[in-house]
Protein backbone atom coordinates (compact mmCIF):
# COMPACT_ATOMS: atom_id res chain seq x y z
CA UNK A 1 0.00 0.00 0.00
CA UNK A 2 3.06 2.18 0.11
CA UNK A 3 4.13 4.53 -2.26
CA UNK A 4 6.52 2.37 -3.95
CA UNK A 5 7.91 3.72 -7.18
CA UNK A 6 7.17 1.30 -9.71
CA UNK A 7 8.87 2.68 -12.45
CA UNK A 8 11.99 1.48 -10.80
CA UNK A 9 13.54 -2.18 -11.32
CA UNK A 10 12.16 -4.74 -9.83
CA UNK A 11 12.93 -5.66 -6.27
CA UNK A 12 15.20 -8.74 -6.21
CA UNK A 13 13.32 -10.35 -3.52
CA UNK A 14 10.05 -10.20 -5.23
CA UNK A 15 12.11 -11.40 -8.85
CA UNK A 16 13.35 -14.31 -6.75
CA UNK A 17 9.59 -15.29 -5.84
CA UNK A 18 8.34 -15.07 -8.68
CA UNK A 19 10.79 -16.86 -10.56
CA UNK A 20 9.88 -19.30 -8.18
CA UNK A 21 6.72 -19.79 -8.39
CA UNK A 22 5.85 -19.39 -12.25
CA UNK A 23 8.45 -21.29 -13.31
CA UNK A 24 9.63 -18.30 -15.67
CA UNK A 25 12.65 -16.97 -16.51
CA UNK A 26 13.54 -13.84 -14.78
CA UNK A 27 14.26 -11.90 -18.35
CA UNK A 28 10.55 -13.04 -19.44
CA UNK A 29 9.56 -11.84 -15.88
CA UNK A 30 10.77 -8.32 -16.18
CA UNK A 31 9.67 -7.98 -19.96
CA UNK A 32 6.13 -8.74 -18.34
CA UNK A 33 6.56 -5.98 -16.10
CA UNK A 34 7.70 -3.71 -18.42
CA UNK A 35 4.70 -3.95 -20.67
CA UNK A 36 2.19 -4.77 -17.89
CA UNK A 37 3.69 -1.06 -16.27
CA UNK A 38 3.04 0.58 -19.71
CA UNK A 39 -0.61 -0.33 -19.64
CA UNK A 40 -0.91 0.93 -16.18
CA UNK A 41 1.84 2.81 -14.86
CA UNK A 42 0.22 2.93 -11.18
CA UNK A 43 1.10 -0.78 -10.83
CA UNK A 44 -2.31 -1.46 -10.40
CA UNK A 45 -4.81 -2.19 -12.57
CA UNK A 46 -8.69 -2.17 -12.18
CA UNK A 47 -11.14 -3.86 -14.21
CA UNK A 48 -11.22 -0.84 -16.56
CA UNK A 49 -7.49 -1.06 -17.13
CA UNK A 50 -7.27 -5.20 -17.13
CA UNK A 51 -9.59 -5.08 -20.11
CA UNK A 52 -7.63 -2.88 -21.84
CA UNK A 53 -4.86 -5.11 -21.32
CA UNK A 54 -6.33 -8.38 -21.52
CA UNK A 55 -7.75 -7.15 -25.23
CA UNK A 56 -4.58 -6.21 -26.57
CA UNK A 57 -3.41 -9.65 -25.83
CA UNK A 58 -6.21 -11.50 -27.50
CA UNK A 59 -7.77 -11.05 -31.43
CA UNK A 60 -11.43 -10.94 -30.79
CA UNK A 61 -13.78 -8.41 -30.72
CA UNK A 62 -14.66 -6.57 -27.44
CA UNK A 63 -17.91 -7.64 -27.19
CA UNK A 64 -16.78 -11.36 -26.84
CA UNK A 65 -14.01 -10.90 -24.45
CA UNK A 66 -15.98 -8.46 -22.11
CA UNK A 67 -17.85 -10.98 -19.75
CA UNK A 68 -14.90 -13.39 -19.43
CA UNK A 69 -12.27 -10.78 -18.68
CA UNK A 70 -14.70 -9.63 -15.90
CA UNK A 71 -14.53 -13.46 -14.28
CA UNK A 72 -10.85 -13.60 -15.38
CA UNK A 73 -10.37 -10.34 -13.26
CA UNK A 74 -12.11 -11.35 -10.18
CA UNK A 75 -9.93 -14.88 -10.13
CA UNK A 76 -6.55 -12.86 -10.76
CA UNK A 77 -7.42 -10.21 -7.74
CA UNK A 78 -6.83 -12.81 -5.16
CA UNK A 79 -6.78 -10.60 -2.57
CA UNK A 80 -10.49 -8.70 -3.84
CA UNK A 81 -9.64 -5.51 -3.42
CA UNK A 82 -10.66 -4.41 -7.09
CA UNK A 83 -7.20 -4.25 -8.12
CA UNK A 84 -4.06 -6.82 -10.04
CA UNK A 85 -1.25 -6.04 -8.80
CA UNK A 86 1.71 -7.04 -11.48
CA UNK A 87 2.29 -10.51 -9.01
CA UNK A 88 -1.17 -11.61 -8.86
CA UNK A 89 -1.55 -10.71 -12.85
CA UNK A 90 1.58 -13.07 -13.54
CA UNK A 91 0.67 -15.45 -11.29
CA UNK A 92 -2.61 -16.09 -12.80
CA UNK A 93 -1.18 -15.42 -16.45
CA UNK A 94 1.67 -18.56 -15.36
CA UNK A 95 -0.53 -20.82 -13.82
CA UNK A 96 -2.99 -20.13 -16.59
CA UNK A 97 -0.91 -20.37 -19.38
CA UNK A 98 2.02 -22.96 -18.05
CA UNK A 99 0.72 -24.59 -15.32
CA UNK A 100 -0.94 -28.30 -14.48
CA UNK A 101 -4.27 -29.17 -15.20
CA UNK A 102 -4.55 -29.21 -11.58
CA UNK A 103 -3.55 -25.66 -10.75
CA UNK A 104 -4.89 -24.13 -13.79
CA UNK A 105 -8.63 -26.16 -13.18
CA UNK A 106 -8.25 -24.46 -9.31
CA UNK A 107 -7.93 -20.87 -11.32
CA UNK A 108 -11.41 -21.84 -13.51
CA UNK A 109 -13.17 -22.80 -10.20
CA UNK A 110 -12.28 -19.17 -9.31
CA UNK A 111 -13.20 -17.53 -11.84
CA UNK A 112 -16.87 -19.47 -11.16
CA UNK A 113 -17.12 -18.84 -8.11
CA UNK A 114 -17.94 -15.38 -8.37
CA UNK A 115 -18.92 -14.88 -4.75
CA UNK A 116 -15.99 -15.86 -3.82
CA UNK A 117 -18.25 -18.64 -1.05
CA UNK A 118 -15.92 -21.96 -1.96
CA UNK A 119 -18.63 -23.74 -3.80
CA UNK A 120 -19.81 -23.12 -7.28
CA UNK A 121 -23.74 -23.19 -8.33
CA UNK A 122 -25.72 -23.84 -11.47
CA UNK A 123 -26.36 -20.21 -11.80
CA UNK A 124 -22.40 -19.38 -11.21
CA UNK A 125 -21.50 -21.93 -14.04
CA UNK A 126 -24.22 -20.90 -16.76
CA UNK A 127 -22.41 -16.89 -16.56
CA UNK A 128 -19.49 -18.18 -17.24
CA UNK A 129 -20.36 -20.70 -19.36
CA UNK A 130 -22.72 -17.86 -21.49
CA UNK A 131 -19.16 -16.28 -21.54
CA UNK A 132 -17.31 -18.68 -23.04
CA UNK A 133 -19.67 -19.69 -25.62
CA UNK A 134 -19.81 -15.83 -27.08
CA UNK A 135 -15.92 -15.93 -26.69
CA UNK A 136 -15.17 -18.89 -28.54
CA UNK A 137 -18.02 -18.00 -31.42
CA UNK A 138 -20.17 -21.29 -30.07
CA UNK A 139 -23.93 -21.02 -30.78
CA UNK A 140 -26.31 -21.32 -28.05
CA UNK A 141 -29.11 -22.87 -29.57
CA UNK A 142 -27.44 -26.17 -30.65
CA UNK A 143 -26.22 -26.85 -26.88
CA UNK A 144 -27.44 -24.25 -24.79
CA UNK A 145 -25.04 -23.46 -21.72
CA UNK A 146 -28.10 -24.10 -18.84
CA UNK A 147 -28.01 -27.91 -20.67
CA UNK A 148 -24.32 -28.14 -20.72
CA UNK A 149 -23.86 -27.40 -17.06
CA UNK A 150 -26.83 -29.44 -16.15
CA UNK A 151 -24.38 -32.15 -17.83
CA UNK A 152 -21.12 -30.78 -16.16
CA UNK A 153 -23.40 -30.92 -12.99
CA UNK A 154 -25.01 -34.76 -13.75
CA UNK A 155 -20.98 -36.01 -14.06
CA UNK A 156 -19.18 -34.33 -11.27
CA UNK A 157 -21.36 -33.42 -8.46
CA UNK A 158 -20.95 -36.43 -6.86
CA UNK A 159 -22.52 -36.01 -3.44
CA UNK A 160 -25.55 -33.98 -5.46
CA UNK A 161 -26.42 -31.06 -3.09
CA UNK A 162 -26.72 -28.99 -6.44
CA UNK A 163 -23.07 -26.96 -5.59
CA UNK A 164 -19.41 -27.64 -6.67
CA UNK A 165 -16.80 -27.75 -3.89
CA UNK A 166 -13.44 -26.89 -5.28
CA UNK A 167 -12.20 -30.75 -4.75
CA UNK A 168 -15.35 -32.07 -6.35
CA UNK A 169 -14.50 -29.92 -9.13
CA UNK A 170 -11.14 -30.49 -9.50
CA UNK A 171 -11.24 -34.15 -8.92
CA UNK A 172 -14.43 -34.32 -11.01
CA UNK A 173 -12.46 -32.64 -14.25
CA UNK A 174 -9.46 -34.87 -13.96
CA UNK A 175 -11.07 -38.03 -14.24
CA UNK A 176 -13.41 -36.54 -17.69
CA UNK A 177 -10.90 -34.79 -18.78
CA UNK A 178 -13.35 -34.02 -21.94
CA UNK A 179 -14.84 -31.77 -19.58
CA UNK A 180 -12.02 -29.20 -19.19
CA UNK A 181 -12.43 -28.72 -22.83
CA UNK A 182 -16.32 -27.52 -21.93
CA UNK A 183 -15.59 -25.46 -18.74
CA UNK A 184 -12.07 -24.04 -18.88
CA UNK A 185 -11.05 -20.70 -20.97
CA UNK A 186 -7.33 -21.80 -20.52
CA UNK A 187 -7.09 -25.16 -22.82
CA UNK A 188 -4.60 -25.10 -25.81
Amino acid sequence: MGNKTTKSSLDPTLLDKLTEETGLEREVIIAWRKQFLSACSSGKMNRKDFFKFYRSLRMESDDKVKEIVNFIFTAFDRDSNGKIDFEEFLCGYAITSLGTMRQKLEYVFAIYDKDKNNSIDRKEMVRVMSAMYDLSGKSKDEYPPERCVNDVFSLIDVNNDHSLTKDEFVEGVLKNPYISDIVSPFNQ
